[in-house]
């Protein structure tokens, strides 16, 4: 079945790569198979060569996610893909025959192998994107207890944990997840709201925790109630209560189409929605400051144990004492035993001593004429805790900590220095940086690349949020993170469609928090200009991710602001990229609209929008092809874009455009001159280091052989362009890819090898859910 290019990526399918390095044999005896399982013989062989799962599935012609099932004993491996691994780690051939048997988990018909050995198939683990502790987590184990109980029970299905800021909600949901991953079978999620402002964008929020694809047949809501469906799953909704209404309505849709779903959920007030148990955290546990008791006894309260704890991360020598227990007791119960307030304050046992910490807290704690009547005890007491941490910085401290409240899920150090470097000159962002983290101002983690970041908990960044307002300088801190960000996107443009382009796919993704703040104050400030360049530069990143609606969505907002008719170029840039989502999402004739009038805009531009009207006319060519049939205009089409682009030196539009006119003499069966205009443009793509688009490329190439029957070269361009898009984690591709795949081996008579295939395509499609059609 023949598509329009508008699947994402896949992998490396059945092509097998021998290393050179690949020289040592491996004897499969009885050694080897009594000890462990298939799996964890797999995953140990991998790591000694050095390989991750990426490496060892191209090797092998199979999926990456193939490779993690196979080590997890999730599935067996085909007679094929043993046959290649026994290749690969070099089993004799007087061993292979045992080897393919202990593969397939056949243990007892295995000859000379011990049937009362230890043959247990160990569990999968449950899939989760829990996000590491950066710390010991101390007391709450009848907290814990409580929550797994109510989590384990069918017919509690809807758990809040409510209470104050600091009382450590979201580190107890967090812990008592992690004692639940292999209850909940299908996977523990956690879905962190916090960073959410637009409660339209819960439902994303939701997918991008799922590791979901947006649909392009289905709102948010239904694909994720539809991917859901019967899968046994704790979905973990933190930090709700500044989407109360929203959070509400969308928990309570999910519970009633999902049977067999659970959420936790963390909010400062409850949902109010049917079949909700409310779960109130506690302080934690405090001694009376009148009680006499040792310091084994006073240990064995949270809050004491955890300000020892914390007291002793900044200063290695402190230890509780009958002198100094009761000092601690005293700054504990003053604290109210709130997790938060205990972190911030210990962190001043470095500088000084318990007795001069309780002096200083009872002259700076003042609840009284402090414009904070209104608010509860507690969150007095936390706001006063943050205040006292806030207040005892340095100066120019205290406004970094301020301008640094402007990010959105984290930054890293040299994304600090380069925001805010002409506001800091008198001394180094870095330094200072680090003396946040280590007063717990900031929280220190690594990212997947394991570069270090920085974030703020969410109730020290609304204060850090309130004092930047106090201070006067939102505007100019905000500014500086609009201008940085607007800055970032363009480099980034400038690399996504040459060599490079899946490191900076994972960059921008990895900010996409950061970019929507900015494109939300661009928007709420009416900076227009800045608004249109950071939609428009991102235009290839969000077709990559998938990020179809929500930038439609912005543009709706974009358009609504002031002077956008002064730039008509950014603006019909962004036309061509929303135009060619709205293609890629089936949805033509808002396609059509848009490019329409990018043109119309362009052409009244002159030279200066050459290459942006050329562009539009080869997005337009796509619908006309493939939806009007006219190939006389198609190629006209493009035969103008190309010429626009070549008068412009634009060697990547020549490519795209050659791309295009060998998809109208492939509509047209002239498979020669498509074959021609194919290959050329896949140099031309190469030469550029575009994998998007060599992908893109290789399938079609694969097509036209598919068309002649000429199956092992179609085997071939089909399997390329698998092994390029797993690279890009382009999924939509991945499991277009495998799909026809599974339909190339159906042509040749491979049913068994087909219906491998297929079966890749499905487990793609309902790990990332997606709707593929399978005839």
């Amino acid at each position: 079945m023949r598509l329009p290019y508008d699947a994402p990526n896949v992998h490396n399918p059945f092509h097998h790569v021998v290393s050179p390095t690949d020289t040592k044999s491996i004897h499969f005896g009885e050694s080897v198979l009594n000890d462990i399982p298939f799996g964890e013989w797999l995953k140990r062989q991998r790591k000694a060569n050095g390989w991750t799962q990426e490496q060892l599935a191209d090797k092998v012609g199979c999926s990456a996610i193939a490779i993690r099932k196979f080590e997890s004993e999730e599935r067996r491996p085909s007679s094929q893909i043993i046959e290649r691994l026994a290749h690969v780690f070099h089993i004799p051939a007087n061993e292979q025959a045992v080897f393919v048997r202990f593969a397939r988990g056949d243990w007892s018909a295995s000859p000379g192998i011990e049937t009362s050995s230890p043959w247990t198939v160990t569990k999968p683990p449950a899939r989760s994107n829990l996000p590491a502790s950066l710390s010991s987590f101390i007391g709450r184990e009848k907290e814990i207890g409580d929550l797994i109980a109510y989590l384990q029970n069918p017919e509690i299905r809807l758990v809040t944990l409510i209470g104050p800021p600091g009382i450590g909600k979201t580190r107890l949901s967090l812990e008592s997840a992690r004692n639940l991953t292999a209850h909940f079978t299908d996977g523990v999620y956690f879905v962190p709201l916090a960073p959410i402002t637009d409660p339209h964008l819960i439902p994303n929020a939701i997918l991008h925790s799922l590791n979901f694809v947006e649909s392009k047949e289905q709102a948010p809501l239904e694909q994720i109630q539809e991917g859901i469906g019967e899968r046994r799953l704790l979905l973990l909704l933190d930090n709700c209560e500044h989407l109360i209404e929203d959070a509400a309505a969308l928990a309570s849709g999910l519970l009633s189409a999902c049977s067999r779903l659970t959420i936790l959920a963390t909010s400062r007030e409850s949902l109010r929605i049917p079949g909700e148990w409310l779960y109130t955290v506690p302080s934690l546990g405090l001694p009376d400051t009148s009680a006499s008791m040792d310091t084994n006894s006073a240990a064995e309260f949270s809050a004491i144990k955890l300000f020892a704890e914390r007291a002793r991360a900044v200063r290695a020598d402190f230890k509780l004492s009958a002198d100094n227990l009761p000092t601690v007791i005293s700054i504990c119960n003053q604290l109210d035993g709130l997790p938060l307030a205990i972190e911030l304050i210990a962190t001043r046992m470095r500088i000084m001593s318990p007795k001069a910490l309780l002096e200083r807290l009872n002259d700076s704690f003042i609840l009284s004429a402090d414009g904070m009547r209104t608010v509860p005890a507690r969150q007095k007491t936390l706001f006063n805790a943050i205040g006292w941490t806030y207040h005892s910085l340095p100066q120019d401290e205290q406004k970094l900590f301020q301008y640094l409240s402007v990010f959105s899920s984290g930054f890293s150090l040299s994304m600090a220095e380069a925001v805010f470097a002409d506001d800091f000159k008198d001394k180094p962002i870095t330094d200072m940086v680090m003396s946040l983290a280590d007063k717990s101002m900031l929280q220190r983690g690594a990212d997947s690349g394991g570069e270090i970041r920085f974030s703020m908990l969410v109730t020290i960044q609304q204060f850090a949020s309130s004092q930047l307002k106090a201070s006067g300088d939102e505007i100019k801190a905000r500014d500086a993170h609009l201008n940085w960000f607007v800055e970032f996107s363009a480099q980034e443009n400038a690399k996504i469609r040459g060599h490079g382009q899946v490191e900076s796919a994972r960059r921008v993704e990895r900010e996409q928090d950061n970019f929507r703040a900015a494109l939300s104050w661009s928007v709420e400030s009416q900076k227009t200009e800045s608004a249109l360049r950071l939609l428009s530069n991102l235009g290839w990143h969000w077709e990559l991710q998938a990020h179809y609606r929500e930038a439609h969505d912005w543009l709706v907002k974009i358009r609504s602001l002031p002077g956008v008719d002064r730039h008509p170029l950014l603006y019909a840039r962004i036309l061509n990229h929303i135009g060619r989502y709205f293609w890629t999402q089936e949805t033509y004739e808002e396609a059509r609209a848009m490019l329409e009038e990018s043109r119309v805009l362009t052409s009244a531009l002159g030279s200066e929008g050459e290459t942006t009207f050329a562009e539009a006319c080869n997005w337009l060519a796509l619908l006309i092809i493939f939806q009007d049939r006219d190939h006389k205009r198609a190629r006209l089409l493009c035969k103008q874009g190309m010429q626009l682009y070549e008068q412009n030196g634009d060697s990547w539009g020549v490519a795209l455009s050659t791309f295009h006119l060998g998809l109208v003499e492939d509509n047209l069966r002239h498979a020669n001159e498509a074959h021609e205009l194919f290959q050329k443009s896949l140099l031309m793509f190469k030469e550029m280091g575009d994998l998007f688009f060599i992908s893109r490329v290789s399938l079609f190439i694969g097509y036209l052989f598919m068309d002649q029957e000429k199956y092992k070269e179609a085997r071939f361009w089909v399997e390329e362009h698998i092994r390029i898009d797993t690279g890009l984690q382009f999924w939509d591709g991945i499991a277009e890819g495998w799909r026809d795949l599974g339909y190339l081996y159906k042509k040749m008579g491979d049913t068994e090898k087909s219906q491998e295939c297929l079966a890749h395509c499905r487990e793609v499609c309902i790990e990332h859910g997606l709707t593929k059609t399978l005839t």
